[in-house]
Formats: structure tokens, C-alpha cells, sequence
């Protein structure tokens, strides 16, 4: 839960903005000693340990070909345990492997990894001095030199430093991770000082870091430094480049020298390398991608009750709806922020099994909240330091709520915290809501004293910046993840989120950023955070969508910031979260998040971007495996695809969602010009518009924006897969597979499918890869039948094929038969099993398939390509979709697949007489039609329907007979005498019983 006290601006500014700015103090000179000359040597195949004459040790060592690690002590001091620090993947130490090469030339050790393309390195003797290049083109990545190297100093040596020569004039520098409440003021940080690091203050004002000592240069290589330890980052500030871990002199043990230094030289490959090292980001459920929205605005109503109406409502509204998030109000106690524990209210939620039946019957997954602040009103808390799972008292005396502060370091803490998980919600036995654990307030132990001592033995000044690990650590690895009794294991994918992130944490679980403003400036920053946390593991951005504490004055929002930032960029980041801590019952129903209670101007964006992100799932569910297997982000910089490019770094506004889509999100209310750049060598579609655009490096594209359209364009070649609209990722048609098609350029994308739900995607390699590709001379579309299946993976697929930027439409045809006939639209192609539609406006050819057979393993499925024959004459009647029809006692569904348009329409059952379906239409010339209804009737009785035209009934009591389950569609026909005119009223109204799901009215 979060704080309604807007705290802002309480906030130090130069943390506030993501990281200490150039201006800001740095850690204190490490001046003390300095690595000294070689006196001797040790090696085996993966490692070289060099002695100076002083004692001080130097380890490079292999970590496969890509990876060197680079460690240093003083003189007396032994190395840290590998495994001191689990950002690092424990079993990676030993299990990447790797080999070094080494020559003594006398003055220095040549020392390279075993690929062509890896790392060399050069050590000097005299003093100890590194210098890394790519061995293949033999470009110097970074040195250290007389003056510079690594060094010791501060009170009692507590500040160590590694100290390179000044970069390349051209050298830029992109920072993983970010500051606090997931602000960066800017992606490239060359000429900055940058410190991540875990908030001092306390009282929610410093939330929400991505503590990541990782960065990334244009050069092609990335460091990132081993310690949890405080660090800090200079990229260029008067010459200086350089990075330190600072303890705060708090008389344990010193930080050390500890850095993995990756080669690419490409920043996708840095990403791969990184995210192998540190973990790979895990991946959630399918219910996680779609809309997710929370219970915040509504703290005096909401109930299990309450949750049910409003889904309900919203999905009647041709709204969707995935995942809910359960603020406080599910708990037992106050159900407030404080004084209430995990444990499902008897008050507010009397049958929680009952509530999970219908969810589970109604595509919605569930997450609960959990809040530090109340952990000792929770079953088996043992306040102090072990065998209690906190610290000693002294040391939480300037903590808010210090009667309930966990240390996450103390593994029976850990134990503890999800044992309460286990037994007041996530055991299957109970059958209760719980998919997910928002794991809220870890954030605020600032006042604790650099030198309390934590439970495994260490100060607070080394612990604290894994804080957030160690929680995910247990919750994930010791909580959910065994397959044994007492666990969750393989069958549901976890979906956990802190306030606030640890380098090595992505492989458990994710976060989000914290109570942030609701602004435009705000926005930005949060738009540069999410792609610098994309850099840093953290590919799942989770962001309050529209702000946290309201805008200005009345803590509300206008109706265009709402249109572009909930709507808009929210549906257009990784997760999908609308969330504030405006109160409807004091600040009215425009406080509430929710599109329902919203004005019709925000309604209808809402529903476009809802239509936009739900139809993109396969594409945007793709992108987010390949998130989870190469740490490729999925809202990617545009450093990662142009690192070369100097305008890479400056458009740092704007990024590329997924690989063929460029989002430029709108920071202001619309119709000033925003300056866009589309990168040279690639022509770009207007998305909205289908205008081309060449890209170009030497000028930015002026775009006159409009309130609620957020820019966004994509490159020629382009393959967009896509699903029918759904109102809940667990009704997704997978039984058609779209696509759009971008001419102008060759162009393929592997569709990646598995069960949405179970970790068999990754145990057992349950999914399906679907090539597509394009060859834009042919204008050749080739599906391939998928590699690999999945459990509920389709046997039989309908595809449709829409061809952009054509300049005329020709014959098409699948895998060599006939020219398919032209349609007046896709819904009347998929009707009548097949054909052609063009769109002369769009210049957009669409051909659909008849339902072909899948069979895994590979091979062409189905080839559209053109025919040789010209484009046929239009056949077939005009299609009017019922879901966009006038309802009265009815509503708008998408649990059945096979339906065309986004949905269809159903009677609610109390609708026995007298709830209708009107369709007005345009009529040219008056005369006799044939009135066509497309519908399923899953019982076993006829559900007539009387239809009238303009008022007049043209039959009492058309039959619409069972067509065997709710998923089969049938017609029903009846001629009718339409007059002339362009509002022609068309109502079908239930008599006497229940009607059919309605899907279209098709009239000939």
C-alpha cells in the first residue's frame, strides 16, 4: 500500500533526479595506497593472481570467453568468498568456465581469453598496471597508467577505487539501474557522477533505487562492480573516470576490488553476457501483460463484493481486464496501510475459495499485498536480532514503524515471511486468490546506522544495497520455487515486486518505482528510468501509471494527462498498472484510475490503447521471452540498437518497443511540435497513418502531436503478429494468427507461444517458435508451422496477412491455389472462409486464410503470395459488428473465441423479454436485403430473437437454433425491405427467453 502525505519535496533534488550529478559531493579521495610493483606470480588455466612487493594481490580470471573478473586486496587481506556477494549467479563461478592465455614478456603479463573476438589484457609489473582491448581489432576499451589504478584511502582505507585514464573523447557512457523512485534525468551519463545506492532518510520520501553497478560504454564493453557495498561512478567529470565502494567507515570489513569487465562490442551482446552472469529476468505469466488495476481509489468500498461488480461492469463495456491488485483493503485488522497483516479480511473477504473460483472462471489473476510495517501483527514474529528476525533496538530508533523491521539477511526471517505467505493464501490446498506479492515499505530503513550489525555476521553499510535481494531471494528461490510440499514450484510462474531492486534480484522476482508525482517532468524521467532499468536485468518496468500523488492543487489529474500517460505510454511499457492514491469517496469519481469512471473523451483512448496492446500480445509477449532469455530489454534504448549513433544518445525521450516499434511518447497536453528522430537506413511507417517517412541521422522529424496520440512508427519489414482483441489474455484466440506487414524492406520474426501459466517453458522447453517472413520483391508471406509445442497449443490456425504500403492491390493466393475472391471486410473473409479485402485509404491489402492444420516440427504452413491474377470484384454483403451496436439488458463478451471484430454481445440472463442489439446503418438505395445474424447458442433450446426495421417488426421470432457449444457460430437469415437512408435502425430484441451470443448482423 502506499502514503497519501505527498513527501516529494522532501527529496534531496540531485537524488530526486536518479543519481549525484556532476555538482554533487563525491566519495572521499582514495589517495591512501596504491597498487605496487610485481614481485611474483601464480596461475592456473582460468586465473593469474600477481603478488606485489608489499603483499597487495591482483586476480584476473576467465569467465568464458567474453568475461574477465578482476580482483584486488591490500597487503594481509585474503579474497572474499565467491560467493559473498549473490548478485552473480553462484553456480556461474565455477560453471562458465573459460581459459586464459598467458605470456611473460618481462615488463608485463599478455594475457587474453581463448576467443578470437574475447578480451586481452595487458598487466604491467612496474607499478600493477591494467589495460583491457578487444582482441580481435586490438581498440583499447580502458587503462589505468602511472597515476592511475586501483587505490585505497579514506578513513581507515574504507573507500576503494578503481581509476582509469580519462576516455576517448567520443566515449560515451549509459548507466544500469537508477536513482530514487525510478528517475534518471538523462540516459547518457558521460560527464556525470552516479550513485544507486539505498536511501538515508526514512518516512517514504527516498523510495524505489535499481541498485545496479553496471554500465555500459559506446566502445562495446561494460563493467560491473561485484560489491553491495555503497558505490559511486565518475564518467568524465574533469577527466576523472573512475568507481568506488565506500563502507562509511564503519570498522567491519573494507569493500574490495571486485569487477567483471564484458566484452561485446555490441550493447545486445553486453546485455546477454550481463544478465548470464547476474541471472536471467524472470519471466511472468501471460495474465501479467495485460491491464492490471488496483482497489487504491476506492479504500472505504472495496471488497471481494466490490471487485467482482467492477470487473464485471468494466468487461461489460468492452473493457479488458487481467490482473488485479489488492491494496490493504483484502487484509484482516483496519484493512489500512497500517494495523492490518496478511490474512484475508472475514469481514471484507468472508469466502476468499469462492472468489477464486470465479476468477479463475473469469481469466483474472490476483495479487496481494504485503507491507513491512505491519510484519509483527503477523503469526510467529519474533522481534530483535536472532534468534528474532530483526535488528537490535538501538539501531532502529529513527525508523518509522520500528517495532516491524524484518532482516532480510537472516534466513529464518526469511522462513518466517513465507511460511505467512504459505499458510494465509498461496497453499493450493486453500484454494485462494494469490498469483502475486507486492512486497511494499522495504524501502524505508534509511536511520539505521551504517555499522548495526545484520544478521549474517556484516554491517548494515555492506547489506543494505542487497536489502531488496535477500527479500526476493527468500520469496522466490526458498519460497515458491522448490517442487516440494510446503512450495508452489513449477506450476505457476511467480509475479513478485518490491519497491525498489538489487543488482541479481531479476532472477527471482521484479519492482516497481515507488510513490511518484503526477506530472509531466515526472513522466519523462520515468520514461529514461524504465529504459535504464532495462539496461541493468530489469526488462518488466512497473510504473504507476499516471503518478502516484495526483496533480497540482486538487490531486487530480486532467483528461489529457490521463489520455497520454494511463492510457497511452502505460499500455505501451512493459506493465500495464494505472494506479493513484486519489480517494473517490473525498475527491469524486475522477479520482479513480479505472476508464469506467472516466469522461467519454478518456473512455474511447483507453479502449483504442486497450484494443492496440491486447491484439499486440503475441508480439509483445514474444519480445518479453526474449527479455527472460537474452536480457534484451523490452522497451529498449535506442543506444541499444544504434550505440554508434551520436543521436542514440540524445533521443532518450523516445525508445524501440520490441525490435520493429518506436514509441515517442507525448510529455505535454498536445499540439506543440515534438522532434522525432527515425534513424537513417530505414524507412519508417507513421503507425497511425501508414505515412512513410525516410529515416535520417542529420535532421529529426517534427511531429505535431494531439492529446492522446502517442507517436509511434515502424520499420519497413516489419512483421507485427497479432491476436483478435480479448477482454483477458486467457480468452486470446490463438486459433487466428494476424499479422501486419510492413512492405518496403525483407523482414521475419519468430513468434514465441508456451501455456501462459507454468514454469514448463522453462523446465521442459514447453513452447512453440512460429517463423514468419516476408521477401518484399515477391511480397511473399511465408507462416511456418511452429518448432516445438505447448499443452493447449492450437492444431488448426486461420491466418490473416495485411500487407502496408502497397501502391495497388493484386490477386492473392495461399500456398498456390486460387485466386482467394475480395471481400467487403476481414469479418466477411472470415465469414465465408476465405479472401481478399483492400483498403484503398490505408493502402492495406488483407488476405485471410481458411483454417489451416498445424504440425509441429517445422515446414511452410501456409505461403500468401500474389496470384499472377488481377485483383477479382468485390462479393459478399457488409458485415456490422454487434459490439459496436447500441445495447440495452445486454453486454459485450470475449470469453468464447471465433467471434470477429473484438468481441460479440450477450443477453444478461435476467433478460428473458426485451433486451436488444440495435444496429444503425447507411443504407444507399431502398429495397429488399437479406439480414444475416452471425451467433453461438451453447444450450439446447432455440433462443428467438424479434427483429424490426426503423420500428416495424419484420419477424416476430427468428430461430436461433443450438449450434453445440458456445464456441461454434452458426447464421440465421430472414429477408427484409430496407428503406433508403444513412441511419437505418436494425434491433434484435429477446422474446420469451435468453437470446444467443450475437456476434454481427451481416446485410446483402
Amino acid at each position: 500500500m502506499k502514503r497519501r502525505t505527498a513527501l516529494f519535496g522532501m527529496v534531496p533534488a540531485a537524488l530526486a533526479l536518479g543519481g549525484v550529478t556532476a555538482a554533487a559531493p563525491r566519495a572521499e579521495a582514495a589517495t591512501g595506497e596504491r597498487l605496487g610493483d610485481c614481485a611474483s606470480h601464480t596461475a592456473d588455466a582460468r586465473s593469474i593472481t600477481v603478488t606485489s612487493v608489499t603483499g597487495q594481490k591482483v586476480r584476473i580470471t576467465a569467465y568464458g570467453d567474453q568475461i574477465v573478473r578482476v580482483r584486488a586486496v591490500r597487503g594481509g587481506e585474503s579474497f572474499f568468498a565467491d560467493t559473498r556477494y549473490e548478485m552473480v549467479v553462484p553456480a556461474n563461478h565455477a560453471g562458465m568456465g573459460g581459459s586464459l592465455g598467458i605470456t611473460d614478456t618481462g615488463t608485463a603479463f599478455t594475457i587474453t581469453t581463448a576467443a578470437p573476438d574475447g578480451i586481452r589484457i595487458v598487466l604491467r609489473k612496474n607499478p600493477l598496471r591494467l589495460e583491457f582491448y578487444h582482441r580481435g581489432t586490438g581498440a583499447l576499451l580502458a587503462k589505468e597508467d602511472g597515476t592511475h589504478g586501483i587505490t585505497w584511502g579514506g578513513t581507515d582505507n574504507s573507500v576503494v577505487t578503481e581509476s582509469f585514464v580519462a576516455p576517448a573523447p567520443d566515449e560515451r557512457f549509459v548507466k544500469a539501474g537508477h536513482g530514487l523512485y525510478g528517475r534518471s534525468p538523462r540516459l547518457d551519463r558521460t560527464g556525470d557522477i552516479v550513485a544507486h545506492n539505498y536511501a538515508t532518510a526514512t518516512g517514504g520520501v527516498e523510495q524505489a533505487p535499481a541498485i545496479v553497478p553496471f554500465y555500459l560504454s559506446s566502445k562495446g564493453y561494460g563493467v560491473f562492480f561485484n560489491t553491495t557495498f555503497d558505490t559511486a561512478f565518475t564518467f568524465g567529470v574533469g577527466g576523472a573516470y573512475e568507481f568506488s565502494a565506500d563502507d562509511h567507515a564503519t570498522g567491519g570489513v573494507r569493500p574490495q576490488m571486485d569487477y567483471f569487465l564484458i566484452n561485446g562490442p555490441e550493447f545486445a551482446k553486453l546485455l546477454d553476457r550481463y544478465t548470464q552472469l547476474t541471472g536471467r529476468p524472470r519471466l511472468p505469466r501471460l495474465s501479467v501483460f495485460g491491464l492490471q488495476m488496483s482497489d487504491k481509489n476506492f479504500p472505504d468500498v472495496s471488497d471481494q463484493n466490490w471487485w467482482r461488480d467492477k470487473i464485471t461492469r468494466h468487461r461489460g463495456a468492452g473493457f479488458p481486464f487481467d490482473h488485479q491488485v489488492n491494496d490493504n483493503r483484502w487484509r484482516e485488522g483496519s484493512g489500512a496501510w497500517s494495523g492490518s497483516w496478511f490474512d484475508f479480511s472475514a469481514e471484507r473477504w468472508p469466502d476468499p475459495a469462492g472468489y477464486q473460483a470465479w476468477a479463475a472462471a473469469n481469466g483474472v489473476t490476483v495479487t496481494l499485498d504485503y507491507n513491512r510495517n505491519n510484519s509483527n501483527e503477523m503469526a510467529g514474529w519474533t522481534a530483535g536480532p536472532p534468534p528474532g528476525y530483526s535488528f537490535q533496538t538501538g539501531d532502529l530508533t529513527g525508523v518509522s514503524q520500528n517495532d516491524a523491521v524484518p532482516d532480510w539477511s537472516n534466513p529464518a526471517a526469511r522462513g518466517w515471511l513465507w511460511n505467512v505467505f504459505w499458510t494465509q493464501a498461496l497453499d493450493p490446498a486453500l484454494r485462494y486468490p494469490g498469483d502475486g506479492l507486492w512486497l511494499d515499505e522495504t524501502d524505508e530503513l534509511g536511520p539505521i546506522p551504517y555499522n548495526a550489525d545484520t544478521a549474517d555476521g556484516r554491517k548494515w553499510s555492506e547489506v543494505r544495497n542487497a536489502y531488496f535481494f535477500h527479500l526476493h531471494k527468500g520469496v522466490g528461490e526458498e519460497g515458491w520455487d522448490p517442487d516440494t510440499a510446503g512450495h508452489i514450484g513449477n506450476a505457476r510462474r511467480p509475479w513478485t515486486w518490491s519497491r525498489g531492486a538489487s543488482a541479481g534480484q531479476q532472477r527471482y522476482g521484479h519492482y516497481w518505482t515507488g510513490d511518484i508525482v503526477s506530472t509531466y517532468d515526472e513522466m519523462q524521467m520515468q520514461i529514461r528510468g524504465m529504459q535504464a532499468a532495462g539496461l541493468g536485468g530489469f526488462p518488466y518496468a512497473n510504473i504507476d501509471g499516471g503518478g502516484f500523488h495526483g496533480g497540482p492543487g486538487n490531486g487530480l489529474i486532467s483528461d489529457a494527462f490521463y489520455r497520454n500517460w494511463p492510457a497511452a505510454w502505460s499500455s505501451l511499457s512493459p506493465i500495464w498498472r494505472p494506479h493513484s492514491g486519489a480517494n473517490t469517496t473525498t475527491q469524486g469519481q475522477s479520482a479513480s484510475r479505472w476508464p469506467l469512471d472516466q469522461s467519454a473523451v478518456n473512455q474511447a483512448d483507453f479502449k483504442k490503447y486497450a484494443e492496440l496492446r491486447y491484439t499486440l500480445m503475441p508480439y509483445i509477449y514474444t519480445v518479453a521471452h526474449e527479455a527472460s532469455a537474452t536480457g534484451m530489454p523490452m522497451a529498449r534504448a535506442m543506444v541499444v540498437d544504434y550505440q554508434n549513433r551520436a543521436n542514440a544518445y540524445a533521443h532518450d525521450l523516445q525508445y524501440l518497443w520490441g525490435p520493429s516499434i518506436l514509441v515517442a511518447p507525448l510529455t505535454s497536453d498536445g499540439g506543440a511540435t515534438q522532434l522525432i528522430w527515425l534513424p537513417a537506413g530505414d524507412t519508417w511507417y507513421n503507425f497511425w497513418y501508414d505515412i512513410k517517412h525516410t529515416g535520417s541521422d542529420t535532421g529529426d522529424l517534427p511531429y505535431v502531436t494531439r492529446t492522446g496520440e502517442t507517436p509511434m512508427f515502424v520499420k519497413a519489414g516489419a512483421i507485427l503478429p497479432k491476436y483478435p482483441y480479448a477482454q483477458s489474455t486467457a480468452y486470446l484466440n490463438k486459433r487466428q494468427l494476424e499479422m501486419d506487414v510492413y512492405s518496403g524492406a525483407d523482414g521475419g520474426f519468430d513468434l514465441v507461444e508456451d501455456d501462459g501459466t507454468t514454469e514448463s517453458h522453462r523446465v521442459d522447453g514447453a513452447k512453440s517458435v512460429t517463423s514468419l517472413s516476408y521477401t518484399d520483391a515477391a511480397t511473399r508471406t511465408v507462416i511456418t508451422h511452429p518448432q516445438g509445442t505447448y499443452t493447449g497449443a492450437p492444431t488448426a490456425r486461420r491466418y490473416v496477412v495485411r500487407l502496408h504500403g502497397l501502391s495497388s492491390p493484386v490477386g492473392m493466393r495461399v500456398n498456390g491455389g486460387a485466386t482467394l475472391p475480395a471481400r467487403t471486410s476481414e469479418a466477411a473473409a472470415v465469414v465465408s472462409g476465405g479472401g481478399t479485402v483492400w483498403d484503398p485509404a490505408g493502402k492495406i491489402l488483407s488476405v485471410v486464410t481458411p483454417s489451416l492444420a498445424t504440425v509441429p516440427g517445422g515446414g511452410a504452413a501456409a505461403t500468401i503470395e500474389p496470384s499472377g491474377a488481377p485483383f477479382p470484384p468485390v462479393t459478399g454483403g457488409t458485415v456490422h459488428q454487434a459490439e459496436r451496436a447500441y445495447l440495452s439488458g445486454a453486454f459485450i463478451d470475449t470469453r468464447h473465441p471465433e467471434y470477429t471484430g473484438t468481441g460479440f454481445v450477450d443477453f444478461a440472463d435476467s433478460s428473458a423479454s426485451g433486451a436488444f442489439v440495435e444496429w444503425t446503418v447507411d443504407v444507399p438505395a431502398a429495397g429488399p436485403r437479406t439480414l444475416t445474424f452471425r451467433y453461438a447458442n451453447g444450450g439446447t433450446a432455440d433462443r428467438p430473437l424479434s427483429v424490426s426495421v426503423n420500428g416495424a417488426t419484420v419477424h416476430s421470432a427468428l430461430p436461433f437454433n443450438p449450434t453445440g457449444d458456445w464456441s461454434t457460430w452458426n447464421t440465421t437469415s430472414l429477408g427484409a425491405s430496407l428503406p433508403a437512408g444513412a441511419a437505418v435502425t436494425i434491433r434484435a430484441t429477446t422474446t420469451g427467453s435468453n437470446g444467443a451470443n450475437i456476434d454481427s448482423l451481416t446485410i446483402t
